[in-house]
């Protein structure tokens, strides 16, 4: 292989609209409204309903100077979009204003502002209606019971919207008692997988601790972020159980989700899954050409499109998978190994070190070692290698850059690498993402990575200029 001179590139202060990122949104701590915004302080972020195009502006989150305390009271500006959050401590109380996209703090609101705070009981009085249909607003698709947690009434009409303790925000007319769940964000903080869906925007699929109470499940995110929209498994009771979402794929007309439990196939527009498949212990996922490609811990196999599952006489760990055609590379703990049409040999092996992810580039086909990223040149048939930062960590996923050049995920951040130049950019964990980055996508406009603390949406061309 032959080593490449490189350059390491830092980053810098990011703008808001250079770099937003998504979490679970749905315990919400403050409401507060204005004639023309709803504001819900959750544990991750602030939400911004914009009631006149009845659509989400993108999230206000810790990476943008959210307060890290737990908001108390919500009190929103009736003459500008801005709102006072209400923290305690020496802070007392925080100002944000949307337009500007500016927090103040240590200003307290307006005298006559207590008056907007309304609490839940005074909320439902207004709405005996409601308050009857408690029980009926506050239960899920999985027959979990919530709670209502703040509340607030809008001053140009007669109209109150909730805070929930798991299902985010709910609006609610107290004259006949009609309510909407308007629920924005993700199913849990940690993201596991992504993939691209057909009507535009990503599909994230997120992860969940043992024991713990995370909801478990998936989530289509518009590209703008105007709008989000999760499923647990179809309305089911029991839903999805998986814990660790490793990869999603898009294709034949389903998603394909790797699993610790096996490969489930899950249909995007009602979003049930059709079938879950016993490849247990599945870390990677490529199309075949009649199916599915599936890696695992214990070796290959496919997923046929009648729905049998065939194992190929392998005896390698599997950690990462990319097709070219009807060809297959995999990456295993001791490199690169190619499996041609036929699924019956394996061809020539390459690399003598693990290989933690894959993608292409056309017919380039990149590879990330522990510390370096390595290409094939389709030309020759020759290996080159580019060094990786250590601050990027172990790599985790690769995504080829439509403008050219390859980003890659690791441990302890996030970048790019430009083969032509030999250069790479290397964003960090805190500073430019929140944690660990499972997996990277990128689309026309923006790089998407999924990460442990939440989906992270950049402006590809804003990374690209740093």
């Amino acid at each position: 292989m032959l080593a490449a001179l490189i350059v390491f590139v830092a980053t810098a202060q990011w703008r808001p609209e250079e770099r937003v990122m998504l979490s679970d949104f749905s315990y919400v701590d403050a409401v507060a409204a204005s004639p023309w915004l709803v504001f819900a302080a959750t544990r991750h972020g602030l939400l911004v309903y914009d009631r006149v195009t009845g659509k989400w502006r993108p999230p206000v989150t810790t990476l943008d100077g959210y307060p890290s305390s737990r908001v108390r009271t919500a009190i929103a500006d009736q003459a500008a979009n801005a709102v006072w959050l209400g923290v305690g401590g020496i802070d007392g109380y925080v100002r944000y204003d949307v337009d500007a996209r500016m927090w103040t703090r240590g200003i307290p609101p307006p005298p006559d502002a207590q008056s907007q705070v309304l609490t839940v009981e005074a909320a439902l009085a207004r709405a005996p209606a409601a308050d009857a249909l408690r029980s009926l607003i506050l239960t899920d698709r999985r027959l979990q019971s919530h709670r209502f947690t703040a509340a607030a009434s809008t001053p140009d009409r007669a109209e109150l919207y909730f805070g929930t303790d798991g299902l985010g925000l709910v609006r609610l007319d107290p004259r006949t008692g009609e309510f909407e769940v308007l629920p924005y964000g993700l199913l849990a903080p940690g993201v596991g997988a992504l993939a691209p869906a057909e009507e535009g925007g990503i599909w994230a699929a997120t992860n969940a601790r043992p024991g713990g109470a995370e909801r478990r499940g998936l989530t289509w995110v518009a590209a703008d972020l105007s709008a989000t929209r999760p499923t647990e498994g179809g309305g089911a009771a029991l839903g999805f159980t998986f814990l660790v979402a490793r990869r999603l794929l898009a294709t034949a007309g389903a998603l394909w989700l790797a699993t610790e439990q096996g490969v489930m196939q899950i249909a995007p527009g009602t979003m049930m899954r059709l079938r879950l498949y016993d490849v247990p212990q599945a870390t990677s996922l490529a199309p075949a050409p009649d199916g599915v490609w599936v890696g695992t811990t214990r070796g290959l196999s496919v997923v046929t499109r009648d729905g049998n599952v065939e194992r190929l006489a392998t005896d390698f760990p599997v950690l990462s998978l990319v097709a070219v055609r009807e060809t297959l590379w995999v990456g295993t703990n001791a490199g690169v190994v190619m499996v041609p049409p036929g699924k019956d040999a394996a061809g020539v092996a390459a690399l003598t070190q693990p290989i933690y992810a894959m993608t292409r580039a056309r017919d380039t086909i990149l590879a990330a070692t522990d510390r370096s990223l390595v290409w094939r040149d389709p030309a020759t048939g020759t290996w080159k290698e580019l060094p990786l930062s250590l601050a990027l960590g172990r790599p985790t996923s690769l995504a080829a850059d439509p403008d050219g050049g390859v980003w890659i995920g690791g441990t302890q951040g996030l970048a790019r690498a430009d083969l032509g130049r030999s250069l790479i950019r290397t964003l960090t964990v805190p500073m430019d993402l929140p944690a660990p980055v499972r997996d990277v996508l990128a689309d026309a406009d923006y790089l998407w990575a999924a990460t442990d603390s939440g989906l992270v949406r950049f402006d590809r061309r804003a990374v690209r200029s740093r």
